[in-house]
């Protein structure tokens, strides 16, 4: 039992510490990232399904619900209080329900999407053992 919480306590500092530097460039070239946020860069509008659902990190990676999640251009972590920042509206915290616009992407889909780093994307949804990933935009 012991080796277990300690193996699995590894694991989370190595896997959470990939996402804790501030806005750093991805591996691949893509748009920065700040913390476990992936943003998309240069978008103006966002699909406008409703994505409801509570925000969970897992293995360094953010999700809404069992999806993993990228975010509209311009959110940002706040590492100290575990929270998603945006830029017009209230943070929300790991643990809080996400309410807002966006829509769904089945990784078949990702590919090609501008202004996203898709492989970043791709890495959390193996790491999370995801079928899906959504974007989201705060609501406003």
């Amino acid at each position: 039992m012991l080796r277990r919480v300690i193996a699995g306590s590894v694991l989370v500092v190595l896997s959470a510490g990939c996402g804790d530097d501030a806005d750093p460039e991805s591996a691949e070239g893509g748009p920065a990232q700040s913390g476990p946020v992936i943003a998309v860069e240069g978008w103006n509008s966002y699909p406008e399904a409703e994505v409801v659902g509570e925000l969970r990190l897992v293995d360094g990676c953010l999700l809404i619900d069992d999806s993993v999640v990228f975010w509209a251009d311009g959110t940002t972590w706040d590492a100290a209080k575990k929270a998603v920042v945006f830029e017009t509206a209230d943070p929300v915290r790991v643990g809080e329900v996400f309410s807002g616009g966006g829509g769904g992407y089945a990784k078949s889909n990702l590919d090609g999407l501008d202004g996203l780093d898709v492989q970043a994307v791709k890495k959390c949804l193996v790491r999370t053992r995801s079928k899906t990933a959504v974007v989201a935009a705060p609501p406003g």
